[in-house]
């Protein structure tokens, strides 16, 4: 019995430090006098608005671990010494951010702010991985994370899918995570909520476990001590026939002080073609298309010259109808007609005008529009029957229940319908008739972030996800 409990409690102290090496990052490095280049031992090194922060060890060296994906101002100060802050520091997920100080001695004990830079190489990287920020992703000219993921090196993508095949690999071999959370099913959030996206191509770290190409890890943006929010809006109504139209919006701040802070984005996008393409689509006449559905299939003819054509059969006919055949087992057209008999009451059904020097090819039927001809065509940009809509929505909130404790939970949907994916030939020849398909997605999830110490801290994370998709005939 000892030794099964033990087990439970070496599972449950592993599986949160895997959790928590996907959605928080570590801040490390140095703080020296700027004069002579000594270690300051004891030196205060904190996050500005936070109560994380530790204290230098003999050498000057200092680290602040579980700290929150996202931008941070780091501040360092030693009795004696200019307070020194550097802003901006972009901490993402499972990395180390190196963030040395050197302070200025002096009486003057004015705060001195550096803008810091990302560095060019991640050094406790493994591979060469892709971090793109919340600014780069509002900058760049793609949106979603498929997308973003399409742009890099050693990624291909099949044409007007999301589906990505990384370093050769299969589209499935490729794992999506949100907020350390392994998706199942469909991975759409609002570009507002997302904090960073950090791709890994090729090489990837143990802690994934079974991910085979690639990996595809989005962590989302947490509520701040003050208020922030953006608002989007796209349209192309005005300029070309597609219809796409785009509403996006994310608020974040503060609940009654600093105890409890929320995160709120969302995305609805709709469009009428949402495969739109630069030279247009075929179309027919109006007067055409309503004849092939009158009747869209016909026996093949051949008059007396040798030509071809196709006699047409009306859609009206009875299911199961019979032909009058003549004494060599052709069909009768003595009369100038084919005819056919109702199945059930043997009574004439249909009956098909044949032209004088016409003879049967064939019972078998033939599809007319094959002898739509090249004028009876025309290109144009209208829209083609590949509507859709999707609604997207993201939220969190994170409870400061304690000074070295935390709790966030959040939660995560999409929705989205769309018609069919037909072929050029049913866009031609039967626009309107198409399926419809809806996929509806969720994630709850929620996380304990505990510090016991300045150097020691465990995570708990619990999390469900659900996704249901149907597709169907509207007729």
């Amino acid at each position: 019995m000892l030794r099964k409990w033990g087990m439970i409690a070496l599972i449950l102290l592993a599986s949160p430090a895997l959790l928590f090496a996907q959605n928080t990052g570590k801040i490390q490095g140095v703080v020296t006098d700027a004069d002579t280049g000594d270690p300051l031992p004891g030196a205060s090194v904190i996050l500005a608005g936070t109560t994380q922060g530790t204290i230098t060890d003999v050498d000057g060296n200092y680290f602040i671990i579980g700290v929150q994906v996202g931008a941070h101002d780091v501040q360092a100060s030693f009795v004696g010494y200019q307070t020194l802050t550097r802003s901006h520091v972009d901490v993402s997920s499972g990395y180390t951010q190196q963030v040395d100080f050197a302070l200025p001695a002096g009486v003057e004990l004015d705060e001195i702010i550096i803008e810091y830079e990302r560095p060019l190489i991640q050094q406790d990287a493994i591979g060469v991985p892709k971090i793109v920020d919340a600014e780069q992703i509002v900058n760049l000219p793609v949106r979603g994370s498929a997308n973003l993921a399409k742009i890099q090196a050693g990624v291909v993508a099949d044409e007007g899918s999301g589906t990505l095949h990384i370093r050769g690999g299969r589209g499935a071999e490729v794992t999506y995570y949100i907020d350390g959370v392994k998706v199942f099913g469909n991975q759409g959030l609002p570009q507002s909520a997302v904090q960073e996206q950090e791709m890994l191509i090729g090489s990837i770290s143990a802690r994934y476990g079974d991910a085979m190409s690639g990996i595809i890890n989005i962590t989302t943006k947490s509520g701040r001590s003050n208020f922030f929010g953006s608002f989007e809006g796209i349209t192309s109504e005005a300029f070309d026939d597609f219809g796409y139209n785009l509403i996006s919006g994310a608020i974040g701040g503060p609940i009654g002080g600093n105890k409890l802070n929320f995160f709120l984005s969302g995305e609805f996008l709709d469009q009428a073609d949402r495969n739109p393409r630069a030279f247009g689509q075929l179309k027919i006449k109006d007067s055409v298309l309503d004849d092939l559905h009158a009747a869209p299939t016909g026996f093949r003819m051949t008059d007396a010259e040798g030509v071809q054509s196709i006699l047409p059969i009306p859609a009206t006919m009875a299911d199961g109808a019979y032909m009058r055949m003549d004494s060599d087992g052709n069909a009768d057209t003595a009369d100038g007609f084919i005819t056919f008999f109702h199945p059930e009451t043997g009574e004439i059904d249909t009956q098909i005008a044949v032209l004088e020097g016409q003879t049967l090819d064939t019972f078998t039927p033939a599809n007319r529009s094959t002898l739509v001809s090249e004028g009876q065509y025309s290109v144009e940009d209208a829209k083609r029957q590949l509507a859709s809509n999707r609604l997207s929505l993201s939220g969190n909130l994170t409870f400061n229940v304690l000074d070295n404790a935390r709790i966030r939970v959040g939660s995560r949907f999409w929705t989205g319908e769309t018609v069919g994916n037909p072929g050029t030939s049913d866009i031609i020849f039967n626009p309107g008739e198409n399926t419809l398909g809806q996929t509806d997605s969720y994630q709850v999830y929620g996380t304990w972030t505990h510090y016991l110490s300045n150097n020691t801290f465990y995570q708990l994370q619990v999390d469900y996800s659900d996704t249901k998709g149907s597709s169907w005939d509207p007729d």
